[in-house]
């Protein structure tokens, strides 16, 4: 029995840890946005930046088409994600026919708050 209870406080402590983290990726996000908004408002359309720091946030990449400004983050399983800007509304509907990359790329998009939205791609 006293294995179990070791096992089950081990197991919280670690879901505890993960929602804590994740929750602190999230209170940056917050905590950046309107610097991340203010950025957003000088990146012209069609550019492309390189890797940079915006609000105490890394990305890989900016990049603005048809008016809705990418912050790529990184990429998981060669899917990058990260934060889209989007003034004039959902931004799947804005991108939608937008060819990415060479690779056939499924664009994902969750309203945060205001223009923000997070960004996943899946190849």
């Amino acid at each position: 029995m006293m294995a179990f209870l070791g096992v089950l406080v081990v197991a919280g402590l670690m879901i505890a840890g993960i929602v804590a983290l994740r929750g602190t990726g999230d209170q940056r996000f917050v905590d950046s946005s309107a610097q991340l908004e203010a950025f957003a408002r000088t990146v012209r359309e069609g550019e492309r930046l390189g890797p940079r720091t915006v609000g105490g946030m890394e990305f890989e990449e900016v990049r603005r088409e048809r008016g809705v400004v990418v912050f790529q983050r990184g990429e998981s399983l060669h899917s990058p994600y990260g934060y889209a800007w989007s003034p004039q509304g959902d931004p799947g509907r804005v991108l939608e026919g937008v060819e990415w990359s060479a690779d056939a790329v499924e664009q994902r998009f969750e309203h945060l708050h205001g223009a923000f939205y997070s960004w996943q791609a899946r190849r």
